[in-house]
């Protein structure tokens, strides 16, 4: 029986005898569970025919690559067959060697000659891309160089724009949407694809914490921090200790490609890349190096030599006078006109961080960053709708998650009342209050246990003074589960507390919460009556919150035949079959003839969304989010007719996949164009998808990224034509198109 050998992220390896079939995937149920990047739910099955083990793709998001060729059908495996899966290597190991094929080879898989791209399925999809491999080689030999040496490279699209100013070491952004943004390097700096890395590249062949580069008196290091497709310099592979860079080195994270400058690079002319060797860095170390270059160099290029350094030598004495005199103005040296920044873009950008830090998509919140961006923002634009609105917001939850974290240490130190007040300031709008509800429930039954005690053996002994604070502790979290009837006297009634009832007197039906009121009125004659004290986080839901159960009620609600209930609730679940099947067998039971009705529209509705949204899926596998639209929007329509006021708030099985799938593919496909520097069309696609669902993480960068071209397009037109590529930049809601419906009026644009 052979076996399969799945090689983990993190190089740890697992086996699998293969009996049978063995499904892979990141759902439950799967045989083998794959949680990280790159997995589909369902994405693909191994399984043993006439004792050859084939491999099978199950129409994941990602593909299923085998020895570096994506497949599209059953592919037979031999142990020598490499298997990528996202994050994972697969391998086969035979129990014996195969015929004809001589010796067996060793049971561990071999290294990899191909790793892929790290990104994630479900909200915030990114795809996985197979990448040539980049895995660091051992040095031919003893005198190898430590550092790559720096070819010279073709020039690069945004590789010579300025940095805006910026001093000191930086990477300098070639390519896609970096190209020309500049990141300065100060002390420790992590290059990744979420926080907290501090170079922020949102690219699906960028790990989380993919590189680091440290900034010290001597100069600028880098290494790799085992990232899923390594980290370039100067086209070689680079491992985990760290390598010194020089300015005009080449950096690649994955796909996005840097190079990296120093202080003089935002004052210089860029440099021409393609034009020859790169001159040797000079400075601490390199002075050697540079009096050889100036000696081997023929005599018209010393005089350039030595005009250059004079070139260098007066800037550094200007920067040095500018620092030294206060107030320097028109004496300063000039570096050039910056080009101006459009607040509004700035505002965009860094709204789209904000939502970044505070999205729970990628993990936990940094609500503290979240603010500090957003305070930002608000600075540029007090006034802005959407800034104001994520500010409270991230005040509301940063100011909830404190509670909670405070509740839940003091939950651990057994202090569970200081652990109920925590959770109690837990407001109701916060995200975090659903989850302090279980927290603050275990909490109280902690509290009572012991208050409860303690009031029975104090009002017992007539210890009032004792007995009124514990048993006030105890009366609190016990009156949330009860009624108002049970608690305070109806109206019209008053309260007595002893001796026998009369006509409009009334007292409570609990024992204990009576003794409680007495032991109160002994204590203080003139108390005010109590009240329940109002805790949101420790009320009793009146309704159920599973939406299963919501949907049930609503269901047995509309139809009083158990077969269509069955059906309904098979169909929100997404077993369109079973729903089909069961309306099918209602339709043949003459009996019930008078459901047939509304069977067949049932059936109807229901084929025809299962055909819809199959249809919108093979097109989606295609890469297509542009056809998927219309089948996928009509699916949508028709899932509404059928499941009516629950269609939005308890979406069904197609209308979740439907609104998720089409957001993924098309934050996919936009940013492969997006990749090809097409960003009409990236935004053309983004839009598309946003339209569908705007709970994309990645979706709200790109629509706020295209609304800030929107903006620019549309200030920097000068006919109509341009007016046309600010409309396809717009997003519904950002102001842009009534602006250009109107330019267009005056303009008489077709």
């Amino acid at each position: 029986m052979a076996t399969l050998v799945v090689r983990l992220p993190d190089g740890t390896e697992n086996e699998h005898e293969v009996a049978g079939e063995l499904k892979l995937g990141r759902q439950q149920g799967c045989d083998i569970l794959l949680t990280e990047g790159g997995v589909s739910r369902t994405h693909a099955r191994v399984f043993d025919e006439g004792g050859t083990v084939f491999i099978e793709d199950l129409g994941s998001a990602n593909g299923t690559f085998v020895d570096g060729e994506r497949i599209a059908e059953p592919t037979p495996l031999t142990s020598k067959s490499e298997v990528v899966l996202g994050d994972y290597t697969l391998s086969l190991k035979a129990e014996a060697p195969s015929r004809g094929s001589g010796a067996r080879k060793a049971a561990k898989s071999a290294p990899p000659a191909e790793d892929v791209a790290v990104g994630s399925e479900g909200a915030g999809a990114r795809a996985t891309r197979a990448l040539p491999s980049i895995k660091s080689k051992s040095p031919a030999g003893p005198g190898a160089p430590k550092r790559p040496a720096r070819p010279a490279a073709p020039s690069r699209p945004g590789g010579a724009a300025g940095g805006g100013g910026s001093t000191g070491p930086m990477l300098r952004g070639l390519v896609g949407p970096w190209a020309g943004r500049t990141y300065p390097l100060r002390g420790k700096v992590i290059v990744g694809r979420q926080p907290p890395a501090a170079v922020m590249l949102e690219d699906d062949s960028v790990s989380r914490r993919h590189a680091e580069l440290e900034a010290g008196p001597s100069g600028v290091t880098v290494k790799d921090l085992g990232s899923a497709n390594g980290t370039l310099l100067n086209g070689e592979p680079l491992g985990p200790e760290p390598v010194p860079l020089e300015p005009g080195d080449q950096l690649q994270f994955g796909v996005v490609e840097m190079s990296f400058d120093m202080e003089e690079a935002a004052l210089a002319v860029p440099t021409r890349r393609g034009s020859g060797p790169i001159p040797t860095r000079r400075g601490a170390g390199g002075a050697a190096a540079a009096a050889a270059e100036e000696d081997a160099a023929p005599p018209g290029r010393k005089k350039l030599l030595v005009a250059a350094g004079g070139v260098m030598a007066l800037l550094v004495v200007a920067a040095v006078v500018k620092v030294a005199l206060p107030g320097g103005g028109a004496a300063d040296v000039d570096t050039g006109p910056a080009a101006p920044v459009d607040p509004t873009e700035q505002v965009q950008e860094l709204l789209s961080e904000c939502r970044s830090y505070a999205s729970s998509e990628l993990g936990a919140p940094n609500w503290a960053r979240a603010e500090e961006v957003c305070t930002k923002a608000l600075d540029l634009d007090p006034i802005h709708p959407e800034a104001n609105t994520l500010i409270r917001r991230i005040k509301l939850e940063k100011e909830s998650y404190e509670h909670y974290s405070a509740g839940e240490k003091l939950l651990q130190r057994l202090k569970p009342e200081e652990a109920l007040e925590s959770f109690r300031k837990i407001q109701k709008e916060s995200e975090y209050f659903r989850r302090a509800r279980g927290k603050a429930r275990e909490a109280a039954e902690q509290v009572t246990k012991r208050a409860q005690e303690d009031c029975r053996l104090y009002l017992r002994n007539s210890q009032w003074s004792a007995a009124v604070p514990r048993c006030q502790v105890y009366m609190a979290v016990w009156c949330q589960s009860q009624s108002r009837e049970s608690l305070q006297p109806p109206l019209g009634y008053t309260l007595k507390l002893e001796g026998r009832l009369r006509r409009n007197e009334w007292r409570p039906k609990d024992s204990l919460f009576v003794k409680f009121l007495m032991a109160r009125q002994r204590l203080d004659p003139n108390a005010a009556p109590w009240t329940c004290p109002a805790s949101d986080v420790l009320e009793y839901d009146d309704q159920p919150t599973d939406p299963r159960s919501i949907v049930d009620a609503a269901v047995k609600k509309r139809y009083t035949n158990k077969l269509l209930q069955a059906a309904v609730m098979d169909y929100w679940t997404g077993r369109g079959s079973e729903a089909l099947a069961t309306l099918q067998a209602l339709r043949r039971n003459y009996e019930a003839a008078q459901f047939h009705a509304q069977a067949d529209e049932l059936l109807k509705t229901m084929s025809t969304v299962d055909q819809l949204f199959k249809g919108g899926q093979s097109y989606l596998a295609a890469d297509d989010p542009e056809k998927a639209a219309e089948p996928f929007r009509e699916a949508l329509d028709l899932d509404k007719q059928l499941m009516q006021e629950l269609a939005e708030s308890k979406p069904s099985f197609y209308r979740r996949n439907i609104l998720q799938d089409m957001a993924d593919k098309s934050y996919q496909r936009g940013k492969a164009w997006a990749d090809r520097q097409d960003k009409r069309r990236a935004c053309k696609v983004w839009k598309l998808g946003f339209a569908f669902y705007a709970g994309n993480p990645d979706l709200n960068k790109a629509a706020a990224f295209c609304s800030s071209l929107a903006l620019a397009t549309f200030k920097g037109s000068g006919g109509c034509p341009d007016l046309a590529a600010a409309m396809d930049y717009a997003v519904k809601g950002d102001g842009v198109e009534e602006l250009v419906v109107e330019k267009k009026k005056e303009w008489s644009c077709p």
